[in-house]
């Protein structure tokens, strides 16, 4: 798996330092925000972190607010299960000519394997989960997102392409983009 990670970030290196380097970004927000996916909408709210956070304890803090807020396990099919976590596992930094360029592994921890059933299932649950991870982990409004890229982990195992979303390999920004930028300017 080692191999394949760095073997994809070899191939798709190029394309995220070149974008970065084309043109300024199309938001130069310094704002976090939790975003939040309905069936139609991405949802912003603007929120603050302390100054003196590490990039690793904002990527934790957006980590917890997942489990927390998405991950809920308020609704009939998690009776007596183990809840269902979003963890940091590694975070990752590549060093260009013009800027640090970060990358997070990711690790959602479903012992009870309910996800996947829940969350994953269909076309807009996918998306209305995929649009979660990815926005409130990436912020790409930000002049220079908090991650460039991310890979999803699903109880430490690579995700594989579902009919209805893409979760394999490295997740960029290029992905939730409009989706973000809608939610930030209406």
């Amino acid at each position: 798996m080692s191999r394949f990670i760095w073997f994809l970030l070899l191939l798709i290196l190029p394309l995220i330092s070149t974008k970065s380097q084309i043109a300024s970004h199309w938001n130069t927000d310094s704002s976090y925000y939790f975003y939040q996916a309905t069936d139609e909408n991405l949802l912003s709210e603007k929120i603050s972190f302390k100054q003196d956070l590490t990039k690793k304890e904002i990527l934790d803090s957006i980590a917890h607010y997942l489990t927390d807020v998405f991950f809920v396990t308020s609704n009939k099919y998690y009776k007596d299960k183990i809840k269902i976590a979003v963890n940091v596992q590694k975070l990752t930094t590549i060093e260009v000519s013009k800027r640090n360029l970060y990358i997070a592994t990711i690790n959602i921890v479903d012992p009870d394997k309910i996800c996947m059933g829940t969350y994953f299932q269909g076309s807009t649950g996918g998306r209305i989960t995929f649009l979660m991870l990815v926005s409130n982990l990436i912020q790409p409004q930000l002049e220079y997102p908090l991650l460039d890229g991310v890979i999803i982990l699903y109880n430490s195992e690579e995700l594989k392409q579902l009919d209805h979303i893409n979760l394999e390999g490295l997740i960029s920004e290029r992905e939730i983009d409009n989706a973000v930028r809608r939610a930030i300017t209406h």
